[in-house]
């Protein structure tokens, strides 16, 4: 599997440190601009639980394979 990029990092630390988008980008070293458009991209969509990324329209997460 391939290491998260920077965005994907930036996400993970809001959700576990409980920080800002400011925050976690400036921590990561990319623009807030970039994580809060991620965000945005984010809302409303369901999110695959391996990876990160958003399951994008006409596909499914088939949760069979999932672990655990």
């Amino acid at each position: 599997m391939s290491p998260l990029s920077k965005t994907q990092q930036a996400l993970a630390l809001m959700a576990s440190e409980e920080i800002g988008a400011s925050e976690a980008a400036r921590r990561v070293g990319i623009k807030a601009g970039t994580v809060l458009s991620a965000v945005m991209r984010m809302k409303g969509k369901d999110v695959c639980p391996c990876c990160g990324q958003v399951v994008r329209e006409g596909f499914e997460i088939d949760r069979d394979v999932l672990k655990g």
